[in-house]
């Protein structure tokens, strides 16, 4: 409620004893006793009528405006043009909050898991630890095997296998990481939207 005396609003509170009445009874308080003072003063309903923030721009004062017709008083605030430096914060924090989600949606990407020779891979960060070593064993002598734990169960896996699965991997998540990486070059032009959050990563 918006207070409205001699044709003019201002935000002053509603006095205790006007508290709980009605806004009809509000609209035209005339009916008051004279030792209230209230007599000449109305509060009527507020209406938001600011519309959309343009484009680098913040809100300003706030504008009372009254619809006397419908007894109503429309609230906009003015547009003001945004300083370089507010423009500045305003992009860091929302660079920061793309960066975030940038990169849990490609921890995700990358912890998913991938295929190899129609095996399923694990390609958790502990996981790809693990194949790391099976590959160096693998190089350091080719006539290395391993009994494989994947997400089906054990397979044996030779030598050569070991160092495809761990190839597999690495590229698998080098895809996850290169994607985040177009994110954040789309975040740092301007062109990032939501679906491209979805899109484009290693399956």
């Amino acid at each position: 409620m918006v207070k409205v005396e001699n044709s003019t609003a201002t935000r002053v509170p509603l006095p205790a004893f006007l508290q709980g009445l009605l806004p009809e009874s509000l609209s035209d308080l005339s009916w008051t006793d004279p030792a209230l003072g209230v007599q000449d003063v109305a509060w009527w309903p507020e209406e938001n009528a600011e519309g959309e923030l343009g484009t680098d721009k913040k809100w300003g004062a706030e504008v009372l405006t009254l619809d006397t017709e419908r007894k109503v008083v429309k609230v906009t605030r003015k547009q003001v043009a945004m300083t370089a430096a507010e423009k500045a914060a305003r992009d860091s924090v929302a660079a920061a909050e793309w960066s975030d989600r940038i990169a849990a949606r490609r921890w995700l990407a990358e912890t998913s898991g991938t295929a190899f020779d129609g095996m399923p891979i694990d390609t958790g960060r502990d996981s790809q630890g693990l194949i790391t070593g099976a590959a160096l064993a693998a190089m350091l002598d080719p006539a290395y095997s391993v009994r494989w734990k994947t997400v089906a169960g054990f397979v044996d896996l030779t030598a050569q296998q070991i160092i495809g699965v761990a190839s597999a991997v690495r590229t698998f998540v080098q895809a996850s990481f290169d994607r985040e990486a177009v994110l954040l070059g789309a975040v740092a032009n301007g062109s990032i939207t939501a679906e491209m959050l979805e899109e484009g990563w290693p399956a």
